[in-house]
């Protein structure tokens, strides 16, 4: 079959009352132990039309995807933490077409991000339902129903009011059986252009009575939006601080975080610990605060610092092109 032309891809019905996303393991799935042959197909009832990506754009994926996978392995191996979780990695596809997804979901790769809340919807519309969608784009109260009408959205990681977790609370479907899980971002290098909330410092003392703009959302996200778990925090570090950190230097929008996530969680165990017999946000079991930060230009240094989560984008899939370029591939 010519892989140039375009090709049926058989995938499920996008219905949201067909959602079947399974939840998240206590632990996050290291993607160099997924076992392909136990991996779900997807049931044929719905035909979409997806180009298929040329052998020369396939292979290239697949290299790119490999190397990075590797570089992730090799730095947790050597980050030196004592807690061996697994990192997970988002393939970041912005502008990138859903053909490009399709190589990289049949190498194994699973969580994906998007940046612009019509792009996801369209791709997750023609691409398998056993993607983890991740939004990782500046997050408008008024997109939450088209956001949260896709089933299998993961996780929203740009969360930074209390009116965006509202919305997106309210508009998360009946039909859904998990909690979406929320990230909420942190402007950690103080940057205008920037969105997040203040980082914490260990320094400042307990809050009481005043409360931050970080310590009130929590609070709402916890107690007002049962559709929403509080999964960890997220930050766009300064690009000149990535790129001028040595090797053994720290990075100072990392350290922000992490500390920021130690002083929140030892908040949470004072005044929510026993709130309804249980934590509500966290890691499933440990309730410890997962940090999603590191790109492309620094996830290494980022996994060494304690990430989570890493976003990668143009490592994988190279530079990307205007968002009309990307149109006019489809045509």
């Amino acid at each position: 079959m010519p892989i140039s032309t375009r090709t049926t891809i058989r995938r499920r019905l996008f219905d949201p009352h067909h959602f079947s996303y399974r939840p998240a393991s206590p632990h996050l799935r290291p993607y160099t132990r997924l076992n392909l042959s136990k991996v779900h197909k997807p049931m044929p009832s719905e035909i979409s039309d997806v180009q298929l990506a040329s052998p020369e754009r396939t292979e290239e994926l697949r290299q790119s995807l490999a190397e990075i996978r590797a570089c992730v392995t090799a730095a947790s191996a050597s980050s030196g933490s004592d807690l061996n979780y697994p990192k997970e990695l988002v393939a970041v596809s912005k502008y990138k077409p859903s053909s490009d997804i399709l190589v990289c979901y049949n190498e194994g790769q699973r969580d994906f991000g998007e940046n612009y809340v019509q792009e996801l919807v369209d791709k997750a519309k023609e691409l398998p339902l056993e993607i983890q969608w991740h939004f990782i784009g500046t997050f408008q109260s008024n997109k939450a129903k088209l956001l949260a009408a896709i089933p299998n959205l993961h996780t929203v990681q740009t969360i930074s009011s209390e009116k965006a977790a509202t919305a997106l609370n309210k508009a998360l479907p009946t039909s859904r059986t998990t909690p979406l899980n929320v990230l909420i971002q942190i402007n950690t290098s103080g940057e205008d252009a920037k969105s997040g909330l203040s980082s914490l410092s260990s320094l400042a003392p307990p809050p009481s009575t005043s409360l931050s703009d970080l310590h009130k959302l929590v609070k709402h996200i916890i107690t007002g939006c049962p559709n929403l778990r509080l999964q960890g925090l997220m930050t766009i570090g300064s690009l000149d601080q990535s790129l001028s950190a040595k090797e053994t230097e720290k990075n100072d929008d990392f350290e922000r975080l992490k500390e920021t996530s130690d002083v929140l969680r030892r908040w949470l165990q004072t005044e929510f610990e026993d709130h309804d017999g249980g934590r509500k946000w966290g890691e499933e079991g440990s309730g410890r605060l997962l940090l999603s930060m590191g790109m492309s230009s620094d996830f290494e240094a980022a996994i060494k610092a304690g990430s989570d989560i890493v976003r990668v984008g143009t490592g994988i899939f190279g530079s990307r092109n205007a968002k009309d370029e990307m149109n006019s591939t489809k045509s």
